[in-house]
């Protein structure tokens, strides 16, 4: 895999912030997005939807978008920026696997260890730790390996830095996290792995061994953390699963919760959480009350 690209000073059209504050650390709830792809109108309406419940910190989960391959990415974000300003919101996202790495990993990362991208948007790093104000630890773990990279072209719309490697292990540690955020999935996931194994055979047998591989690096970042709770998109669904990992002195339970994807106001691709309690309200794009989501699967499967 390349080495990602690391320069010291961002692109001129992508100003960072100066003196950022980090309202991830501060907020008592927090609202979760699944995949934007770069999709302003849907995160206008979420932002929209949240900010009537309170919510002025907001977080996708990855393929965010907006950092792309295209001459208006400044404005788009600009605009994007300034209409969170006009709502008193700021927006964090973890990488996907469709973002433009060589664009994203210019940005320097702050000492605040984020990457500002405008005043208030920030990418959060893989191995990005940080104390939330209930005094749960939260960790982040972003990318994953493009199930359908045979169909996309190098530099334009794939980016080897999409996959998780060592070094992004180490640098997320072993020290448990009450919260994981990222993108791909662990393993043995059972309402994932049956929704996988229906639909295997649309993509090449190389692209499924690839997104496995990426999966199972994963897994294993999982493991080393031991969440209480991980929320994650790229699947394109919504799921919530509690699942037992391990067996005697490392088991350990975790709440799984996928959202899915932009363009839709009824799927389940929001949630707003509530840092102390780690309860989760799931809520339709525009929905004045919260979406009845499916029944979550809470028969504690053990993963062994």
């Amino acid at each position: 895999m390349a080495t990602p690209m690391t320069v010291a000073e961002p692109p001129r059209d992508l100003p960072t912030r100066e003196d950022p504050v980090e309202t991830l650390a501060t907020a008592t709830r927090i609202g979760f997005l699944g995949d934007t792809h770069g999709d302003l109108e849907h995160v206008l309406r979420v932002s929209r939807t949240m900010a009537a419940r309170g919510i002025d910190t907001l977080v996708v989960l990855g393929d965010f978008g907006f950092i792309w391959p295209r001459e208006n990415t400044g404005n788009i974000l600009n605009k994007l920026s300034k209409r969170l300003a006009d709502r008193g919101q700021s927006l964090f996202f973890v990488d996907g696997n469709h973002e433009d790495f060589g664009r994203l990993l210019r940005f320097p990362i702050g000492a605040d260890g984020l990457r500002w991208i405008r005043p208030n948007l920030a990418h959060i790093p893989r191995g990005y730790r940080t104390r939330l104000v209930s005094g749960r630890t939260l960790a982040a773990m972003g990318g994953a390996n493009s199930v359908d990279v045979a169909l996309r072209q190098e530099g334009y719309s794939w980016w080897a830095e999409e996959a998780i490697m060592d070094a992004d292990l180490v640098a997320l540690g072993d020290d448990p996290a009450d919260i994981l955020i990222g993108h791909d999935a662990p393993m043995n996931l059972p309402t994932l792995d049956r929704r996988l194994a229906e639909t295997d055979e649309l993509w090449p047998e190389a692209g499924r061994e690839y997104a496995a591989a990426g999966r199972a690096i994963f897994h294993r970042g999982f493991i080393q953390v031991q969440p209480k709770l991980y929320l994650g998109g790229h699947y394109h669904l919504f799921i919530d699963d509690t699942v037992a990992y391990g067996t005697g002195e490392t088991r350990f339970v975790a709440r799984v919760v996928i959202l899915d994807k932009n363009g839709s106001k009824d799927t389940i691709s929001q949630a707003i959480l509530d840092v102390g309690t780690l309860e989760l309200t799931f809520f339709g794009r525009d929905a004045s009350a919260p979406a009845a989501p499916p029944t979550p699967d809470t028969s504690l499967n053990n993963a062994g």
